[in-house]
């Protein structure tokens, strides 16, 4: 009998109502789940093509921007490793892009601790601020006209969403790493000699398109040779690196400096005169003597400088010739001076 009793309880509570409509309803759950996951795997995956199309970090801040723009409407995302150049993508043009990209370098001019949200002053704008990383060098930044931040979409993706980024940043981070170590010289840091030729085209171009004057000198320094033979390889680059951020120091921001062979440098000079150049490469010339730095038995180390004007109808081979030619005169004519 017992048996039986257990038997049919078994069989009613198979055939349960309240059990028959609670299964269902747990399946239909499972699927919304089920398509939830979907789609936030598909949302990533759709991120990560994104991104993968890009190498500099530029053109990945504006894929995740495009990314970004069904889930969270937005005008700006930037991003910046604290110390490197900031990289933004905006939507805005005229006064508004630049009143929002200076806000964005105000907002992101120090490491931050933790995420930051608000209004930015005077405008009907709002603002999130994320860290990146645990060593508070990187963050990112997205400005938006959405006034409800607590309900944003995107702030129920943002803990995934920032560590997907992470590894693309990164990877982007290095490329631009190795790419600026190939374009600069390894033992000054100035910028080599194929970025200088690039640089001093796009300045020809400039010049000739506002009718602006442009100075090239050629500088060799002067008794170099000495320090390398009687001192050492060591001792020549410490001087070279020496004579490197004597010469940064005085420049302008404005100036081209590279180091183009061994103790060879150049120097393209922007709407400069030929006279007011000849007055920074005397100051140049004074400054490496006040060095006092000379090997046994040699003349103190200087340097000499030949200027050349760039006409309109000069290719840069020919402008350099000539700028190297008024060198060897300075050479010639007793070193450590400026010849034109």
């Amino acid at each position: 009998m017992g048996i039986c009793i257990s038997l049919e309880n078994r069989r009613r509570a198979m055939i349960d109502p309240a059990l028959f409509a609670r299964k269902p309803r747990q399946l239909v759950e499972e699927i919304e789940e089920y398509r939830k996951e979907t789609e936030r795997l598909g949302r990533i995956y759709e991120l990560h093509r994104q991104l993968g199309k890009s190498l500099d970090l530029d053109s990945m801040i504006e894929a995740f921007s495009r990314w970004l723009i069904p889930i969270m409407p937005h005008n700006l995302v930037a991003y910046q490793r604290f110390g490197r150049r900031l990289h933004t993508a905006c939507s805005c043009h005229g006064p508004d892009r630049k009143q929002l990209q200076d806000l964005a370098q105000e907002l992101m001019s120090e490491p931050i601790r933790a995420k930051r949200s608000g209004q930015l002053p005077g405008m009907e704008r709002y603002y999130h601020l994320w860290p990146l990383d645990p060593n508070l060098e990187d963050c990112l930044l997205v400005i938006h006209p959405c006034a409800e931040l607590s309900t944003a979409p995107f702030l129920h993706l943002e803990e995934e969403v920032l560590q997907e980024l992470r590894g693309p940043l990164e990877r982007a981070l290095a490329y631009e790493d190795l790419y600026d170590q190939a374009r600069r010289d390894a033992l000054t840091g100035l910028v080599n000699r194929r970025v200088f030729e690039e640089r001093a085209v796009m300045e020809m171009a400039n010049a000739n398109r506002h009718g602006q004057p442009l100075a090239l000198a050629c500088l060799d320094l002067d008794h170099f040779k000495a320090i390398n033979d009687r001192l050492g390889h060591g001792e020549g680059d410490v001087v070279l690196q020496t004579v490197s951020k004597t010469f940064a120091r005085i420049v302008r921001d404005s100036d081209l400096l590279a180091r183009v062979g061994g103790d060879e440098f150049a120097m393209i000079l922007p709407n400069t005169s030929l006279e007011n150049a000849r007055l920074l490469m005397e100051r140049l010339c004074k400054a490496i003597r006040a060095l006092d730095i000379c090997a046994p038995e040699s003349a103190p180390l200087g340097v000499s400088v030949g200027l050349a004007l760039w006409n309109s109808h000069a290719s840069l081979e020919v402008w350099w010739q000539s700028a190297d030619a008024a060198l060897y005169r300075a050479k010639a004519a007793g070193r450590s001076r400026v010849s034109s």
